[in-house]
This record gives C-alpha cells, structure tokens and sequence, in this order.
C-alpha cells in the first residue's frame, strides 16, 4: 500500500466518524472473511469491494461504513476540499512568470 493522500483522507474522515482505523493487514483470510472493504486511489476515491475471489463479501452489496465514507469523501472534494482551483494555479504562474 502507498502512503498517499487519498489512503490518508480516509483515515481522517473515519476520525470525524469516530470510527477507529488502523492501518489494515491485508491478509487474504482476513479479507475474506470481511464484512466489507473498499480500495482507495486518487482518480477513484473510496471504492467498495463486493467480491473477493468471486464470492460476494458480506451481502454482496456495498456496507453502510464504506457507502458513509465515500459519500463524505465526494462531498468534501466538490466543496473543495484538498483541492486547489485551477485559477489559483493560473494566477501563480502569472505572478512566478513576472518575477
């Protein structure tokens, strides 16, 4: 697993949760036996794992924990969060480019 921002923010949103999240092992036997799980990345968010080597995990639908997390997630970035709007960049390029 990488250690990037996008693994970080879900650390912080279950924080706001009060859900305790340490970072997992991620042994098969333990996946499998999950009530659900979901994989984290920078262009996808926080994406629920339904099936684990073909066998539906838990109900076989995305869990209450992983659907609460991902919703946070979206929110937060369409308000803005952790990103930089691209006329901030445009703006300090201007101002580098003049310097």
């Amino acid at each position: 697993m990488l250690e990037g921002i996008t693994r970080q923010t879900v650390f912080d949103l279950a924080g706001e949760l009060g859900v305790p999240a340490p970072p997992p092992t991620c042994r098969p036997t333990r996946l499998r036996e999950a009530d659900e799980a979901f994989l984290s990345s920078t262009a996808g968010g926080i994406m629920p794992v339904t099936q684990v080597d073909g066998k539906p995990l838990g109900n076989g639908a995305p869990g209450l924990l992983t659907t609460e997390l991902r919703t946070r997630y979206w929110q937060k970035r369409e308000a803005g969060w952790l990103g930089t709007p691209v006329r901030e960049l445009v703006e300090m390029e201007a101002v580098a480019g003049t310097a």
